[in-house]
């Protein structure tokens, strides 16, 4: 990727990123439940549109079943929103939106823990709002 480092700071930028379409995603989706549209019928919209991402069209199926993705640590979240977020502050780069989604995931954290369940914001969003996204039974 580049200098020593560069990997490092790749992968966290490729996490910040994700993190950061799963919150925009759930707040709209939030919205359109609200709003009483159809989240499957929002999902393919997304999947079809310029707003489409591997989130959308891969991970979005699992938050729709109660799935907060297990398979990372929250607090392991926001160690890497934190080191991204310290790096741009030290280089000057604007990050007002990262800096957004760290305090998300920091909330989240304050909110279960070190849980397992890199999508737990989504839960902390959900609460906040009385709403779920998942299928309802």
């Amino acid at each position: 990727m580049g200098s020593l480092g560069a990997g490092y700071t790749t992968k966290h930028l490729v996490n910040l990123l994700w993190f950061g379409q799963a919150i925009a995603t759930a707040e709209a989706l939030l919205l359109a439940r609200r709003e009483a549209i159809d989240l499957g019928l929002m999902q393919r919209a997304l999947a079809e549109s310029a707003a489409s991402s591997s989130f959308i069209r891969d991970d979005l199926g699992a938050l729709f079943d109660g799935d907060y993705l297990t398979s990372f640590g929250l607090d392991r979240c926001c160690e890497e929103l934190s080191a991204i977020t310290a790096l741009a502050r030290r280089d000057g780069v604007p990050f007002e939106l990262s800096e957004q989604v760290e305090r998300i995931y920091q909330r989240a954290l304050a909110r279960y823990g070190p849980a397992d369940g890199e999508l737990l914001p989504v839960a902390m969003l959900e609460e906040q709002a009385g709403i779920q996204l998942r299928h309802r039974s």
